[in-house]
């Protein structure tokens, strides 16, 4: 097309735009919004609507994406909150966005998806080297928590992002589909090990649990595939290892966790080393490395020697906004020490600067561990079980999210809420509940297939769910490698987060699902031309 004397490609656009839009995943919403306002500019230039119109017609996927998009409006029947109705359909168009615009443009060559997948690979490992550089100090940012490294979006997201990319490069390498050279598949290996690597240290259990599963489904699928007997078998045993190895470390952390020190209430000590009386409340069994907390405990002393070790003081609050006080206690805990002044004058430097930071356990300071991350979630199940406010720690925080859901869904189970209602009717729970929450933390089911429940009802939710699986199950999509690893990635992840209610978890959805849908019917067509039927 020729405009004001300029030529426009299309067809580069069109594949740049979508360049732009991977990449821009990882790094930028801004971006991510550029890449939208090009890709539906450039298709309106083009023109052929009658072509384009057509495909989508004969498109079963794109009709199923579009379903799910418009109970979304059928549902504004019965909302109330309208305005946060309509800014939920602003971020829902973008389920249909880009199946209408992959699906009616000319499709994309296999060369150009590989480029597309290498580029958003490299956008990746761009984002993860940031990221490691934030963790190891080499960028001075400020962050209060491992989750903090992911500076661009949520590390949950970006756990899925990585996923794909490690799928994906995986594909490149050892699939027969692109013919790369060899040097270069060998130089792909190391940023694909780099990715799996950067995932524990990102520490996003969601992420790495997605991982393990996604794998062990999809290669023990291939293994049966295998015509060569020692090969089949060893690809199968390798993935019952990996499973066993993944189940004997946690069923460790469970045990080392719940490896609780003994105690005869009669042979406790009573007084410190100074002749001050210690508190010991044996009815409290909150623990820390298998040490009990509220033994051994001489606030007088504890606040007297930790004042004179630090400029915050013992009654303020951590650099996390938490009771410096309890933070303490924890700390010295965790290290066996007492609670008095002896205790803290054990304390090195580095310790003394790990409470200040609100590190309630010496153990979180082992960044390239995956078992803090563990024994943290064990840790808040553990207090949780035992009566302490959930506020603040995300797992017991989300059981919480779920379990108000259910009350909800209890009384509104045929239709739901409404798209627009889900908001308020969450906070019109929490305050029938007298919430132990705090306001700021009042937040939403933190689960995709709950939250489509919640609000459609049951009617509304099989619609829905449906309208995800159809796709995949239509084109069968259990025959393509790319497509099935990203239908369990995006599956998987609904379970512990609402994928589908921000911009970009919307967007990952609908891109790669849409991308690979397409990519799944180019080898579909190319079998068929090989053997003259399907």
């Amino acid at each position: 097309m020729t405009l004001w004397g300029i030529t426009f490609n299309h067809s580069k656009i069109y594949f740049w735009a979508l360049v732009l839009a991977a990449v821009s995943l990882p790094l930028s919403k801004f971006t991510l919004s550029i890449s939208y306002i090009i890709l539906i500019t450039n298709w309106g230039l083009e023109g052929d609507y009658k072509n384009k119109f057509e495909q989508l017609k004969n498109n079963k996927s794109f009709w199923a994406f579009l379903i799910l998009f418009l109970v979304h409006i059928f549902w504004l029947f019965n909302t109330t909150n309208f305005d946060y109705a309509f800014h939920d359909l602003k971020n829902k168009i973008l389920i249909v966005f880009f199946p209408f615009l992959i699906f009616s443009s000319k499709p994309l060559s296999k060369i150009a998806i590989r480029n597309i997948l290498l580029w958003f690979s490299a956008a990746i490992i761009a984002s993860s080297i940031i990221s490691t550089s934030i963790f190891t100090g080499i960028i001075d940012y400020p962050i209060t928590s491992f989750r903090g490294i992911s500076v661009f979006i949520s590390h949950i997201r970006f756990g899925l992002l990585i996923n794909i990319a490690i799928f994906s490069l995986g594909y490149i390498i050892f699939s027969k589909e692109y013919s790369i050279p060899n040097k270069i598949k060998i130089g792909l290996v190391f940023p694909l090990l780099w990715l799996i690597a950067f995932l524990f240290i990102l520490k996003s259990l969601t992420a790495i649990f997605i991982l393990f599963i996604t794998l062990i489904v999809v290669l023990g699928f291939i293994s049966f595939k295998i015509k060569y007997v020692v090969s089949r078998l060893f690809l199968q045993l390798s993935l019952i290892t990996l499973f066993l190895v993944a189940a004997s470390f946690l069923t460790h952390s469970v045990s080392k966790f719940y490896s609780v020190e003994k105690i005869e209430p009669e042979s406790l000590g009573i007084f410190t080393s100074s002749g001050n009386p210690y508190s010991h409340n044996i009815n409290d069994k909150q623990i820390e490395n298998g040490n009990y907390v509220w033994i051994y405990y001489c606030n007088d002393e504890l606040e007297r020697e930790w004042n004179k070790r630090s400029k915050i003081n013992f009654s303020d609050k951590d650099k996390l906004g938490q009771d410096l006080s309890y933070t303490a206690v924890r700390y010295l805990t965790s290290k066996g020490f007492r609670k008095d002044s002896m205790g803290v004058s054990k304390l090195s430097d580095s310790d003394i600067k790990n409470i200040e930071n609100g590190i309630a356990n010496y153990i979180y300071t082992n960044k390239f561990s995956l078992y803090p991350r563990i024994y943290q979630i064990l840790w808040e199940i553990d207090v949780y079980k035992k009566g302490q406010n959930p506020a603040g720690n995300s797992l017991t925080q989300r059981i919480v999210y779920i379990e108000t859901a259910i009350k909800i869904i209890k009384s509104n189970f045929w239709i739901g809420v409404g798209t627009g209602d889900v908001k308020d009717e969450f906070s019109n729970q929490y305050k029938k509940d007298s919430s132990q929450l705090p306001t700021n933390r009042q937040l939403r089911a933190h689960n995709q297939y709950i939250t489509f429940l919640l609000t459609f009802g049951i009617f509304g939710f099989l619609v829905v769910f449906i309208a995800l699986i159809y796709p995949y199950f239509q084109s069968k999509g259990y025959r393509n490698f790319l497509l099935t690893t990203f239908f369990l990635i995006a599956m998987l992840s609904m379970l512990n987060e609402d994928t589908l209610e921000t911009q970009t978890g919307i967007s990952f959805f609908s891109y790669f699902y849409a991308l690979f849908l397409l990519n799944n019917e180019k080898i579909k067509h190319k079998q068929t031309d090989d053997n003259g039927k399907e």
